[in-house]
Parts: C-alpha cells; sequence; structure tokens
C-alpha cells in the first residue's frame, strides 16, 4: 500500500506588525478627536476685555447714556447680523479706537449717532481710509457694504470730521465677526 503524501498545514497568518497597525491606530485616534471637536474648529472663549478704546480720549458708556446707545445697539439685527458687539464708545470727534485685531485679523461693522451731522471714517493703524460715510450725517452705518477687515496687529480707528465736528459729540458701537 502506497502512503498518501500528508496534507499540508494550513499557513500560519504572519502577525501584524507594529508598523502594520500604526496607521490604523493613528486613524482611530484621528476620528476620536474629530468626534469630539469637529475638525478642530471650536474658538476658544473670548476672554473678557475692557473696550480697546478706553484710552484714548473717549469716554465709556455711562448708565445715563446706555439709554442713548441702546437705539445704535438695536441695529444689530439688520447692521451686523451673527457679529458680537466689541465697544460703545462716546467721543468728540477726535480719532478714537474701536478694535485692535489682536492675535488674529478683526473685521467690523460700526454704526454711529453724532448730535450734529458729521463725515465718519473708520481708519486704520497708519491713517488710511477704511470706509467713509459719503456726505455729512447724523447717524450712519460704516461698513455698509460688508464688514472692514484689518491684519493682525493693526487697529480700526473712528474719527468724525466736518464743519461741526468740533461741535460734536459722537457715539460709536461697533460688532466684531467672530
Amino acid at each position: 500500500m502506497e502512503r498518501l503524501p500528508p496534507k499540508p498545514l494550513p499557513r500560519r497568518v504572519p502577525p501584524l506588525r507594529v508598523r502594520e497597525l500604526l496607521p490604523l491606530a493613528l486613524l482611530a485616534f484621528a476620528c476620536s478627536a474629530v468626534m469630539r471637536q469637529p475638525l478642530g474648529c471650536a474658538r476658544p472663549a473670548p476672554s473678557p476685555r475692557a473696550p480697546s478704546g478706553a484710552g484714548h480720549a473717549a469716554r465709556q458708556a455711562s448708565p445715563a447714556t446706555a439709554t442713548a446707545f441702546a437705539a445704535l445697539a438695536a441695529r444689530k439685527a439688520s447692521v451686523a447680523p451673527g457679529m458680537r458687539e466689541v465697544a460703545r464708545i462716546e467721543s468728540a470727534g477726535d480719532r478714537v479706537e474701536i478694535v485692535r485685531a489682536e492675535g488674529r485679523d478683526a473685521c467690523v461693522r460700526v454704526a454711529f449717532e453724532a448730535s450734529s451731522p458729521v463725515v465718519a471714517r473708520l481708519l486704520d493703524s497708519e491713517g488710511g481710509v477704511l470706509a467713509s460715510s459719503d456726505v455729512p450725517a447724523a447717524e450712519g452705518v460704516l461698513g455698509q457694504r460688508g464688514p472692514v477687515c484689518v491684519r493682525r496687529g493693526d487697529t480700526v480707528n473712528a474719527e468724525a470730521g466736518g464743519a461741526d465736528a468740533a461741535v460734536a459729540t459722537v457715539r460709536w458701537v461697533a460688532w466684531e465677526a467672530p
């Protein structure tokens, strides 16, 4: 009797090596991180800060003038939807700092109300005009066609000029894109 050749043993699957498992492990960790914080887009909570125009010949809104600012702040829904209020400043028409772009670019819209008609302007730190009202007006919005943006480290300043600007009191309310 002839002997049959022995059946070949089933081949063992070679153990997976670390270099083969590493990409899979990295993918699993990345997926779990995205599930917790989608695409890493969550921004840190804004830190409380004083309005940046406080030290530039501007006055903070006192409780007595809070009602005067209420009309300007009420424009937010139509002027700056999705933006957050960053400044309420009252000035004598001189140049005041509205927003400082710290850590990232800043895009703002600014509403103003003056005691007499003025030409309101938004300026960058070098004095370049970012937005301006076309004619003297007692109230208006700067950045009507879209937010006015400056690069990180720059500032947005507001200034009122014109014939009656020297005696005008101007209230500024600014909103910044999140």
